[in-house]
């Protein structure tokens, strides 16, 4: 009975956007208020070494990608215009890549950074000029949840390691899963209602999902629960990003709902050049 209620909820809320963007808002600001209200951090050196060398920028980088080509092309349809934008992108991410040496050298790192993460902008820029929706909103989850984990556990965590941002990146990337699997009960509903607008199924895909990714986060909060009240160092921040990243990632998964259905309003599921009969382009 609860859950017929809360999946009756949801259904409600994604045609009622202004509650669910103000939410994300209120959990941002709790992120960002979480970090300013801790008088300091420790910071060890390794974490330091780690994003000066631009080896975890890059690795999101190349998991972007990634995203693109396995949420792209296998939700919105587009698997060839998804795939040449990686491979363009990694071309040019790889040139850069190659610059670091130089960069480093001659004390540009930060300058570097700044240009990894104009690629990534543009990669996502671009990523919607082609259609790939779902895939863009799947990144915005990962980010999204990164971010909001990350303030709420600084603001707890004793020091910033390098441990700890891994086990972010896994948070990030537990996110991408979940969306994943909620857009794929999108994509057969797509399937299976072409006549009807992409929004439509999207609708319908994500309440069939919520359940599951309600689940999925409550089972990932209970798994980081006792390692954050019961141990202590490394393995206290770790249990923290997942108790409050499992969560945090189910709501991200369930709040994209609402620009999806508003970017496919008018799209509908593309069955194909039409065909000609008679030598003849039909009209």
């Amino acid at each position: 009975m609860m859950e017929n209620g809360l999946t009756a909820l949801y259904g409600k809320l994604i045609d009622r956007p202004g509650g669910v963007y103000g939410f994300a808002a209120i959990m941002a600001v709790a992120g960002i208020a979480a970090t300013t209200m801790k008088t300091e951090h420790a910071v060890d050196d390794g974490l330091v070494a780690l994003l000066l060398s631009g080896d975890l920028l890059f690795g999101l980088f190349v998991t972007m990608l990634i995203v693109l080509v396995i949420v792209g092309a296998r939700i919105d349809d587009r698997p060839g215009k998804s795939i040449a934008l990686t491979l363009g992108v990694l071309a040019a991410g790889s040139i850069v890549r190659l610059l670091l040496p130089f960069a480093a050298s001659i004390g540009w790192l930060a300058e570097w950074n700044g240009v990894m993460l104009g690629i990534m902008i543009i990669t996502l820029y671009l990523s919607l000029r082609i259609g790939a929706r779902f895939a863009v909103a799947a990144m915005g989850c990962a980010l999204y949840t990164m971010f909001v984990t990350a303030g709420m556990t600084l603001g707890l965590a004793y020091r910033i390691t390098v441990p700890g941002v891994l086990t972010l990146t896994a948070v990030g990337a537990l996110a991408v899963v979940m969306a994943f699997l909620g857009y794929s009960l999108v994509r057969s509903g797509i399937e299976s209602a072409r006549r009807e607008p992409v929004s439509h199924s999207v609708r319908t895909g994500m309440v069939r999902a919520m359940p599951f990714l309600v689940l999925g986060g409550l089972a990932v909060l209970l798994i980081g629960a006792p390692l954050a009240f019961v141990t202590d160092g490394p393995l206290r921040d770790f249990g923290l990003y997942l108790m409050i990243g499992g969560p945090m990632g189910a709501c991200a998964v369930l709040m994209s709902a609402i620009p999806l259905a508003v970017m496919t309003r008018n799209v509908r599921f593309e069955a194909g050049t039409p065909a000609r009969r008679g030598g003849r382009r039909q009209r």
